[in-house]
């Protein structure tokens, strides 16, 4: 009994031993094995912190634990982490481990993980990270097997976020404190699965509307999960968001090509108030106490292949009926709510998207509001007929809806619009068959509130809707002092939503006091230089083509006091240009010219030519801190400067050049610049011992200077300094570093004292050289100044022991920058081919999909031509029937009715042909318009980026 007690106990310890020293054991092996794997298989950065593995924890399995694992793109996607898992559990079948073969996975627990899902504009995924396998494998060989296996019984995920960034919608999915669970087996090709998941926080963004904020949300389902098929069917999943409960079935699969789905949904509940939850605006303001009544239908579906060439059938129908809701202690509540709408595409095809807005009806303290729209072919030739007609008292919204403490609102609102025809009419220019008219006008409005402390007010605003234009004859508006009179018109407003054309309008914009500085957020506790604020890159949206005339009395913009500021501002293709901009300031004029462009995303760029014009040097110094790149010695001057200047660069993420990037040429001017306590200067007179260097007061300067990859070079130039004749030149680079030569003839009676061991030690060394120099009246000194602008270096010859290396100097200056005047024009002719070349696919691409469109239009006419007299026959020989049950003489007038019916038809038919085949004549004429304006355009920016 002794011996058997101590084998149990001397067995249980040598168990216990190597449930702790077995783990060690492998931790290394499956460490390689993970990294080796993800090296071998992924373009992505795969990193973790440690491993730790214990039997333990999931006896008789192996628990192996990754912290701080993270998983980062490269090329595009290099600043993206698509994982970020602090804390990754796996439970591993030991006897996979121990075999060595394959590891079999049998529970994924993921805790504040962080997933972020990005689509770049010309489709691309971050997460499309898996090499592509180079290896074939033989024929009637199998597949080799992975190094790891999918065996899941459970998967867990805690405090969780996922954002799905998807520009190419435009679409923005972020979901905090999710929670997920997902229980069963996964190892058999079909599994019967239990999935949970809650969201604490939804954000959904589409197009630049916030559809959900801060919304809740919740979803349980059996899953039918056939993974041989990748295919997972839901008979009854249940789906909470906010307070809004619906219900969905179907399926859902990953085929080789798209995903296929067939799903239904419809709210659960008949309840108003659930689906007031949806509403950002409401659901954040008192929900709970809100009173609510009125009945609710909503169902929708999804239905077919999504892919890159196919998009699945979709619809969804909401019927709200007798509907109202009240906050409590308000005394008016929003009555008589109707709402009978829908969206339907039942096979896929986007030009078969209906919009039905049947109904939408409701009174806001006894002030209706209709809005009727039908929407269709919104890809051929869009058609729309929509009525809007409401007024609306801004006073009484506080009457309905609780407004913030301090919150300020009154004024009109008055709408009145009509819209019916297709587009194809406005874009031909028939007018007369497009019904369009109306006025929005806002009178005597006033808001203020804690985000808009300064309050704005609108005395009048009005605009006037016709078929071809939307004009504003006036807008007068005050936003706190900043005053604003404006006039204009704007185009294609019909074509612009649905995607057919670029918006285009004009707009006279006047004021006598703005402060820009009142619309830029709090400061930053630490002070930042005036120039350098991180304001991050300003974007231009595409597909606008807008013309701003601006006339300015006053503009306060961050340190800068600007006067009489006029000038054409245009938005088109991305690019902001710049015409006759021209102000006062610094006790000076201010002109610009030139363009900002986005184009290229993440990478704007400027190509500005800058006239400025008997300016304070001190006040601009002070003002734009750019200058102490270009000009680091303007600090310390005194004066007045003009400079004409041209300048193209690229800018960072905070809207600054990058320096490297800087290429330009220019010319700077000035009657007479004071220059004092210049380190240089100091040095120089420190090394002649000539007292007055320290202080130069410059006269009739004239210099060009040309900027080249970070360097500003200056080109020789004579100026005066009191009696001394000198010519300088040379280079600062935007590091500080620094190569200047000056060529000072210097009377020799400044030469006095302690300077005149200075001169005897030149000419010395002058004639060691073989110079025999001998002192005249005028002494020319050569001095090379070096180093840095903060810390100079000073070397001083006479003219002849120092002209060789000052031409040395001048002809390594001339050559540099020749050589990057040619790489400038070698990569502008190199970016001008580029243009062309993606001009012309981009032209090529117009026209085919213009074809597509044009004969999708012939082909459904043909189609419906064709029913037309097959429904027709169809009529006609039962005219016939009819007579001849009748008669001779029935059968006789049938006849004659069965041809009419068919002649009409016929004719009818040929109609709807013909009118087809014009539509798709207008189409390809003006996508050949398009496309030939693509292409010219890339060619006049191409010659215009050459230069001359």
């Amino acid at each position: 009994m002794k011996k058997t007690a101590k084998i149990i106990v001397v067995t249980l310890l040598a168990l216990m031993l190597a449930l702790v020293v077995l783990p060690y054991a492998f931790r290394g092996k499956i460490k390689e094995a993970v990294k080796n794997a993800a090296n071998k298989s992924l373009n992505a950065r795969l990193d973790f912190e440690g491993v730790s593995l214990s039997l333990l924890r999931s006896f008789p399995d192996l628990s192996v634990g990754i912290k701080n694992l993270s998983l980062s793109g490269t090329g595009d996607f290099e600043k993206d982490t698509l994982a970020g898992i602090p804390d990754l559990r796996v439970t591993i079948d030991l006897m996979s481990v121990l075999r060595g073969e394959q590891y079999e996975i049998k529970a994924l627990r993921l805790r504040n993980p962080a997933i972020k899902l990005k689509v770049l504009a010309d489709g691309r995924v971050n997460w499309d990270i898996m090499k592509p396998d180079t290896v074939p494998v033989p024929e009637g060989e199998p597949e080799p097997s992975a190094p790891v296996r999918a065996a899941l019984r459970i998967m867990e995920v805690t405090n969780g976020r996922l954002i799905y960034d998807d520009v190419t919608f435009p679409m923005l999915l972020d979901a905090g404190g999710l929670e997920m669970l997902v229980k069963g087996d996964l190892s058999p090709d079909y599994s019967e699965l239990i999935a949970k998941a809650t969201a604490a926080s939804i954000v959904v963004d589409y197009d630049g509307i916030r559809y959900l904020n801060q919304a809740t949300a919740s979803l349980e389902s059996a899953i039918g999960a056939d993974l041989n098929a990748w295919k997972f069917t839901f008979p009854d999943a249940k789906l909470r968001v906010n307070e809004l409960d619906l219900l969905a079935a179907g399926f859902f699969a990953m085929p080789d090509e798209g995903y296929d789905m067939d799903i239904s949904f419809e709210a659960v509940k008949n309840d108003f108030k659930n689906f007031l939850s949806l509403v950002p605006a409401i659901y954040s303001k008192d929900f709970s106490s809100l009173q609510a009544e009125g009945t609710l239908a909503l169902k929708g579906f999804v239905k077919g292949l999504y892919s890159e060439e196919t998009m699945p059938g979709f619809g969804v129908n909401i019927e709200i009926g007798e509907a109202m809701f009240r906050y409590p202690g308000l005394p008016e509540a929003v009555e008589n709510i109707s709402v009978s709408a829908g969206i339907t595409n039942n096979d896929g095809d986007a030009d078969a998207t209906i919009i039905d807005v049947r109904r939408m009806h409701l009174e806001t303290a006894g002030n209706p509001v209709d809005i009727r729209l039908y929407a269709r072919t919104p890809v051929s030739d869009p058609y729309v007929d929509t009525k809007i007609t409401g007024k609306l008292n801004l006073g009484d919204v506080g009457r309905f809806y609780p407004l913030e403490d301090g919150d300020d609102l009154a004024g009109m609102l008055d709408a009145d619009i009509v819209a019916k025809g297709n587009l194809s009419a406005i874009e031909s220019g028939r007018y007369q068959d497009f019904e369009a008219g109306g006025r929005l006008i806002l009178s005597d409005v006033r808001y203020k509130t804690a985000s808009l402390p300064q309050g704005l007010s609108v005395t009048e605003a009005r605009l006037n809707l016709t078929p071809a234009l939307a004009e504003l004859p006036v807008l007068k508006a005050q936003i706190g002092k900043n005053d604003l009179t404006a006039n204009g018109r704007l185009e294609n407003m019909l074509a612009y939503a649905f995607g057919k054309s670029d918006l285009k309008g004009s707009l006279n914009l006047s004021s006598k006091y703005f402060n820009v500085n009142d619309f830029a957020s709090e400061p930053a506790e630490a002070p930042v230089e005036s120039d350098t604020a991180a304001i991050g890159i300003i974007e231009i949206p595409g597909g606008i083509d807008f013309v701003l005339k601006a006339s300015f009395d006053q503009v306060i913009y961050d340190n800068m006091d600007l006067k009489n500021v006029k000038g054409v501002m245009k938005v088109k293709d991305k690019v902001l240009s710049l015409e006759n901009l021209t102000m006062n300031t610094l006790e000076g004029a201010l002109g610009v010219n030139g363009t900002y462009s986005a184009v290229a995303e993440g990478k704007p760029a400027v190509d500005f030519r800058v006239d400025i014009r008997d300016v304070d040097v001190k006040q601009a110094f002070r003002t734009f801190n750019t200058m102490e790149m270009l000009a680091p010695i303007a600090g310390m001057a005194s004066g007045k400067i003009s400079t004409r200047l041209n300048i193209k660069t690229d800018l960072d993420g905070n809207m600054m050049p990058v320096f490297s990037s800087v290429n330009g040429d220019g010319r700077l001017m000035s009657q007479a610049l004071t220059i004092s306590n210049v380190n240089s200067f100091n040095k120089l007179a420190e090394t002649l011992k000539i007292e007055k260097f320290r202080q130069w007061v410059i006269e009739k300067i004239n210099l060009s200077f040309e900027m080249v990859d970070g360097k500003v070079f200056v080109k020789p130039f004579e100026t005066r300094l009191g009696n001394t004749r000198a010519e300088i030149s040379g280079w600062n680079s935007f590091d500080k570093t620094m190569e200047y030569v000056m060529q000072l003839n210097i009377p020799r009676a400044e030469f006095g004292g302690a300077a005149n061991n200075v001169l005897n030690n030149l000419v010395g060394e002058a004639n060691k050289k073989g110079a025999n120099f001998s002192i005249g009246d005028v002494i020319p000194v050569t001095v090379l100044i070096g180093g840095t602008v903060t810390n100079p270096t000073i070397t001083t010859s006479l003219k002849t022991a120092a002209g060789s290396a000052v031409e040395q100097m001048k002809q390594q200056i001339t050559e540099t920058i020749q050589q990057k005047k040619e790489e400038v024009v070698a990569k502008a002719r190199e970016e001008a081919s580029r243009y062309i070349e993606e001009a012309n696919l981009q032209a090529q691409k117009i026209l085919a999909d213009a074809q597509k469109q044009a004969d999708e239009v012939v082909r459904l006419a043909d189609e419906s031509a064709a029913r037309i007299k097959t429904e027709a026959d169809k009529q006609a020989e039962q005219l016939i029937a009819e007579g001849r049950k009748k008669g001779p003489i029935a059968e006789l007038a049938a006849k004659k009715a069965a041809e009419k019916v068919r002649a009409e038809a016929a004719e009818k038919a040929d109609k709807l042909v013909l009118e087809a085949q014009k539509q798709s004549g207008n189409i390809m004429t003006k996508a050949r318009l398009e496309s030939d304006k693509v292409v010219n355009d890339a060619r006049n920016k191409a010659e215009g980026n050459q230069g001359p």
